[in-house]
């Protein structure tokens, strides 16, 4: 995998399980909730179509534009600082974390309400 400037970068596999499948599953559960929660407020029933399009653009931010496009400082906080721990990572980069929960949060509420 390259960055953007054509350096070839090296995940380990920690940061890999981190970067592709923790943040992604942490995403759809925070949006999950706060689906739900929407539905309840707006006394809906669950759109299918609505989780499915938010699992792909989870897959769209996680898996192109952070490695591809180093969106959300995913070189910085993936290879550069690969060897913290995930707490120090989010103490470090919490902009970025808590920009990951903002958008499942506001995602997910504003698809249940409306």
């Amino acid at each position: 995998m390259k960055n953007i400037n054509g350096k070839e970068i090296k995940l380990s596999r920690k940061n890999k399980i981190v970067a592709f499948v923790l943040l992604p599953l942490y995403m759809i559960t925070v949006f999950l909730i706060s689906y739900t929660v929407g539905l309840e407020v707006a006394s809906k029933w669950y759109d299918s179509m609505a989780i499915v399009a938010f699992i792909i653009g989870v897959f769209v931010i996680c898996a192109i534009l952070n490695p591809i496009f180093n969106a959300f400082d995913f070189y910085d906080i993936y290879v550069v600082n690969g060897e913290l721990s995930l707490k120090e990572k989010m103490k470090k980069f919490k902009v970025a974390f808590i920009t990951f929960t903002l958008i499942s949060v506001v995602v997910g509420l504003w698809g249940g309400i409306f």
